[in-house]
C-alpha cells in the first residue's frame, strides 16, 4: 500500500500516469512528425508483388516516405531519428476487408477503445467495415483523419439491405424495389463510402438496387441473395462477393445450378437448414469446370472481386479448438466472453461443425481455382464471430489463403496493395514507394519463409507515428483494461 493512502488509490492513480508515460515516450506523436524517421538496413517487402530489396534506407516525414533505396546512397538530415533495421522486414500496413466494429458483437460502447487499439497494434492500419452504425462509424472516421484518435483508415457501410426484420443500427431493412432505391439514396447522402447487401426479398429488389447504386454513383457489395447468381451479380456491377458458404456462391460453379438454386430459395423460406446443407454438397459434388471457366470470364470482365472470409468459417467449424482460457478473450466485455463460452454446450452447433467443416474445405478449394484464374481477392477476417477475433484473425486469414495455393509474396499484396487499389486509394496508401503515406509494419522475421511471422511485429508506423514494441504492447494493456471495465452481464 502507497503511504498516506489507506485506500490505495494513490498505487491506481501513480500505475495510470507511469503507464501514460511510458505510452507518450514509445512513440513518435503528431507534433514530432516534422522530424524525419529513418530506417536503415532494413529489407523492404513493397507490396507490389516484387522481389524483397534488402539492406534499404527508408525516409519519413511528415507522414509520408519521402525517400527510399539502397543503405549508403540515400543522404540522412542529422536531426533524423535513426533506427537500425539490420535483419528486420517493412511491410506496407495490412488490411482487414471485412470487418465489424461498431455493430453485431462489436457495441460502440467499448469497440472504440478495445478494437482499435488492437487492430492497429497487429499491424493492421485499413479496415472496410461491412455493417455497423454509420453515424458511429463516420465519426470514428473524422477523428482518425483529424489526427485525435489512433486508429485504422475507415472505409465503410453502415447498415446492410436486408429483406426482413426490424431496423437497427446495423440493419436496414427493405420490403421492395422502391424502399431499396429509397435506402441507397439516404445512405450515400448519409455518407456511406459503399452499400452492403445481405438479403433481399426479390431478384426485382436486388437490381434496384444495383441500378440505384449506378445513378448514386456509389458501390455495392455483400452477400450473393439466393435468388441471384454469381455471374448475373457481376453483370449488374456488383463490386465485391462475401463468402462462399453464406452466399451460395457454389451453386454458381454447379451444371445443376438452376435446380439447385429454386431448391436453395424453397428451403430457405420454410427455413429448412438440413436441405440447405444438402443442396451445398450436391452442389459441390456438381462441379462443372465448364461453367466456371465460364464465371471466371465475367468476374474478370466486370472486376467483380471476390472476399472469401475462409478464416472465420474454419474457426466456427471447429469448436473443440476453442478454449475457454483463450488469452484473446480479454480483448472482449466479460459478458460477451461468457456468451462464447456457453456455446460450447451448444449441441446443435456441435451437429453443424462437421457439415461446416467440410464447406471450410471446400472454400480452399475454391479459393486456389478463382486465384489461378487472375480473379482478384480480398483479406477479410468477419471478426467478431465467436473466437473470430478482431487482428488475430486477419493473420489466420492471410495462412489460409497461403494454404489454398496463395506464395506468402502473393497474400501480402492482396492484403495491403489490392486493398488499397479496392477503396480506390492505391495512390496513395497499400505499398512502400517514395511519396506514399507512412502506414506501414516493421517485422522481427521474415514473412515469406512463413507467413506466420506477419505476427511477429517489431514496430508500426501509422501515418508516420512510430509505435515501437512498447508502444504497441501499451495499446494492448489499455485495451484489456477497457474491455474488463465492461459490465459482466448483459
Amino acid at each position: 500500500m502507497v503511504p498516506g493512502c489507506p485506500d490505495g488509490s494513490c498505487g491506481v492513480k501513480l500505475f495510470a500516469k507511469l503507464f501514460f508515460l511510458i505510452l507518450l515516450c514509445s512513440y513518435v506523436t503528431p507534433a514530432a512528425m516534422d522530424t524525419p524517421l529513418v530506417l536503415q538496413h532494413v529489407t523492404v517487402i513493397d507490396g507490389t508483388g516484387g522481389a524483397p530489396k534488402p539492406d534499404q534506407t527508408v525516409i519519413i516525414s511528415g507522414g509520408r516516405i519521402t525517400s527510399l533505396g539502397p543503405a549508403g546512397k540515400i543522404k540522412i538530415d542529422k536531426a533524423a531519428t535513426v533506427i537500425d533495421a539490420r535483419g528486420k522486414f517493412l511491410l506496407p500496413g495490412l488490411w482487414d476487408m471485412h470487418v465489424h466494429l461498431a455493430g453485431i458483437n462489436a457495441d460502440p460502447a467499448w469497440s472504440k477503445d478495445v478494437l482499435l487499439p488492437v487492430l492497429i497494434a497487429s499491424g493492421i492500419t485499413g479496415v472496410r467495415d461491412m455493417g455497423g452504425d454509420l453515424e458511429v462509424l463516420l465519426s470514428w472516421k473524422r477523428e482518425v483523419e483529424a489526427g485525435s484518435l489512433l486508429g485504422p483508415y475507415f472505409y465503410v457501410s453502415g447498415p446492410w439491405l436486408a429483406a426482413g426484420g426490424r431496423k437497427t443500427p446495423e440493419q436496414f431493412p427493405v420490403a421492395n424495389a422502391e424502399e431499396a432505391r429509397a435506402a441507397v439514396r439516404d445512405l450515400k447522402q448519409r455518407g456511406a463510402d459503399f452499400i452492403k447487401i445481405i438479403s433481399l426479398p426479390s431478384r426485382e429488389t436486388f437490381f434496384a438496387v444495383a441500378d440505384e447504386a449506378k445513378k448514386q454513383n456509389i458501390s455495392f457489395a455483400g452477400h450473393l441473395p439466393f435468388e441471384i447468381g454469381a455471374a448475373e451479380a457481376s453483370n449488374a456491377g456488383m463490386r465485391s462477393i462475401e463468402h462462399f458458404l453464406y452466399s451460395a456462391f457454389a451453386l454458381s460453379f454447379s451444371s445443376q445450378e438452376e435446380t439447385l438454386r429454386k431448391q436453395l430459395v424453397e428451403a430457405e423460406k420454410k427455413g429448412d437448414s438440413e436441405a440447405w446443407e444438402r443442396i451445398a454438397h450436391e452442389a459441390d459434388a456438381t462441379f462443372s469446370a465448364e461453367r466456371a471457366a465460364a464465371l471466371f470470364q465475367t468476374l474478370k470482365k466486370n472486376a467483380t472481386w471476390v472476399t472469401p472470409t475462409i478464416a472465420s468459417l474454419d474457426i466456427t467449424s471447429h469448436p473443440d479448438t476453442w478454449k475457454l482460457d483463450d488469452p484473446y478473450l480479454d480483448f472482449v466485455p466479460p459478458s460477451l466472453a461468457k456468451e462464447w463460452r456457453s456455446s460450447f454446450n451448444d449441441e446443435q452447433m456441435k451437429q453443424r461443425a462437421a457439415w461446416l467443416g467440410r464447406q471450410a474445405a471446400n472454400d480452399w478449394k475454391l479459393t486456389g481455382q478463382l486465384h489461378r484464374a487472375g480473379i482478384p481477392l480480398l483479406v477479410g477476417s468477419d471478426s467478431l464471430d465467436p473466437f473470430v477475433f478482431p487482428g488475430d484473425s486477419l493473420h489466420r486469414e492471410l495462412a489460409e489463403f497461403v494454404q489454398a495455393g496463395y506464395t506468402p509474396l502473393e497474400v501480402i499484396q492482396a492484403a495491403t496493395q489490392g486493398a488499397a487499389k479496392f477503396v480506390g486509394r492505391e495512390n496513395e496508401l497499400g505499398t512502400v514507394e517514395q511519396g506514399k503515406t507512412a502506414d506501414l509494419i516493421l517485422l522481427d522475421a521474415n514473412p515469406l519463409e512463413n507467413i506466420s511471422n506477419t505476427r511477429k511485429i517489431l514496430a508500426v508506423i501509422r501515418n508516420g507515428q512510430y509505435l515501437n514494441r512498447a508502444a504497441l504492447d501499451a495499446l494492448l494493456a489499455k485495451a484489456r483494461s477497457a474491455a474488463a471495465a465492461m459490465p459482466a452481464e448483459k
